[in-house]
């Protein structure tokens, strides 16, 4: 499993190479769903609303799909 720190960076190290990955690819759910595997992907969703308060990164949402953007790629927000 992991902690949730250990997740955060894997999260942000994924999102640094990519710069865009779905929630899906980072956390494949293919074959049982373990309890291990649950708590994996509990930990994972945790690590990426932390990304997202630290303003590190991005998260959109279409219909199931969730998509994570680095924050420093992309359109500028003006205030």
């Amino acid at each position: 499993m992991g902690s949730l720190e250990q997740m955060i960076e894997k999260l942000a190290e994924r999102i640094s190479r990519s710069s865009k990955l779905n929630f899906r690819e980072f956390h494949s759910t293919s074959g049982k769903l373990t309890y291990e595997k649950k708590v994996s992907i509990i930990v994972g969703f945790l690590a990426m609303l932390e990304l997202v308060k630290r303003g590190a990164i991005r998260v959109t949402q279409e219909g199931e799909d969730i998509e994570i953007e680095s924050e420093t790629v992309g359109l500028p927000h003006y205030a």
